[in-house]
């Protein structure tokens, strides 16, 4: 088969893409918002790679005709069977309205529809917002960020959504979106490979080796993910454990950055907000900003800590949190969107309402008093790392969708 994708970069990528490329010819169009080069392709391994230079607009507004025809110098070079798009929310997708002979499949990764009514996950936004610096009130980042752009993305997701034949999920979540918005739709399951250092660890976490009371959170710079809750939460363990802490990578690695993002002027106000709840529950100390992770720095961060905390007010199947499955580290979610769909509260993990640090924290405190609990729930969330992440069922998983793609397509041609 010859398999085109349309994707960004994102750390399931190269896996799968490598894992696909055996005996078949593969392509991805990489699109590059705002890129001094117009075009740039290169082969790496088997695999070609077509980086497209786009302007924010071209990404970010319901495409036009001319930006199709960018797209489509490399689709009728390379002529492929079929074309798989990777996500909705950039307007990737609505390529397929200007395809009538090539089937167009889409994997649904978040949802901007989906995630917009919980952008601000119980954040207090009379109290947050006094916290706004001037860049913010010029309308640059802020709290409002995530939901301006949920909100901007609507349009074209919609139509995105509303218009596809073809569509790999993961989760029930993201299923019922497929379903009630496009009920004649075909939905294909498909799981997503994670990074090969969580593979060659796999199942490294333990009771001995962790630091005691410790907690890792894979990210936190907007209210989405929670970090106000989890320093609440952090609030309250302390009170019975002085020596809990929690480590944040993505923010900041030094003192001067942060200083950067605390500035009135151009810094940013859910920072600016975070930093003041860590000084007013005098965490100063118990809370560790870290810069941006590579994957081994990430599995490490993850065999190192006593529970893995997701206090997400929207997930849909986050890959850090299968990564934490396969390294085994003890994990304490939010039952939101498509966790459900792969973890068991008490059985895989422990759940705790969005949005409630004392449940968050109990859920915790369950963990650091019981060994024999946090052994279990690790051994038993590798079990389905392991399945749901196995290399050669996955590949297997996904040409067996793009066959069936195909042939239904040549059996009933696309239409719009």
């Amino acid at each position: 088969m010859n398999i085109l994708w349309i994707s960004f970069f994102g750390s399931w990528t190269m896996p799968l893409l490598n894992a696909i490329k055996p005996n078949n010819r593969v392509g991805i169009i990489v699109p590059v918002i705002n890129g001094k080069k117009k075009y740039e392709t290169t082969e790496e391994n088997g695999i070609a790679f077509f980086y497209l230079a786009l302007s924010g607009n071209e990404c970010y507004k319901d495409m036009t005709e001319q930006t199709f025809k960018k797209y489509n110098q490399i689709i009728q070079n390379f002529k492929p069977d079929i074309i798989h798009v990777h996500g909705t929310e950039k307007n990737l997708a609505q390529i397929q309205n200007f395809l009538y002979d090539i089937p167009v499949v889409i994997s649904i990764q978040g949802l901007l529809t989906g995630y917009k009514p919980y952008s601000y996950n119980y954040l207090d936004l009379a109290k947050a917002c006094k916290f706004s610096t001037l860049k913010n009130y010029f309308g640059k980042g802020g709290i409002n960020l995530m939901y301006n752009i949920f909100s901007n993305g609507e349009n074209y997701e919609n139509d995105i959504l509303h218009r596809g034949k073809y569509f790999i999920g993961r989760t029930l979540w993201d299923k019922a979106h497929v379903i009630f918005n496009n009920p004649k739709a075909l939905y294909f399951q498909g799981e997503e490979l994670l990074r090969k250092e969580f593979y060659e660890n796999a199942n490294s976490w333990n009771t001995a080796n962790c630091t005691k009371h410790s907690i890792f959170m894979p990210s936190g710079f907007n209210p989405i993910k929670g970090l106000h809750i989890a320093i609440e939460a952090i609030n309250l363990l302390k009170k019975l454990y002085p020596d809990v802490s929690i480590n944040v990578p993505g923010i900041c690695a030094n003192a001067d950055g942060l200083k950067r993002l605390r500035n009135p002027i151009i810094g940013e106000e859910y920072i600016r907000y975070v930093c003041h709840l860590i000084k007013k529950h005098r965490l100063e100390k118990n809370i560790k900003f870290l810069p941006k992770l590579n994957a081994t720095d990430m599995m490490r961060q993850m065999q190192r800590a006593h529970v893995f905390l997701s206090p997400s007010s929207i997930d849909n199947s986050p890959n850090a949190i299968g990564e934490a499955t396969m390294i085994g580290i003890p994990i304490v979610t939010t039952p939101v969107g498509g966790v459900t769909s792969f973890l068991k509260d008490g059985e895989t993990a422990l759940f705790a309402p969005a949005g409630d640090p004392y449940m968050i924290a109990y859920q915790i405190k369950r963990i650091f008093d019981n060994d024999n609990l946090a052994i279990t729930l690790s051994k038993n969330a590798q079990k389905i790392a392991l399945e749901r992440h196995d290399i050669d069922k996955t590949t297997k998983q996904y040409l067996n969708i793009y066959r069936q793609i195909i042939q239904q397509n040549e059996n009933t041609p696309y239409s719009l």
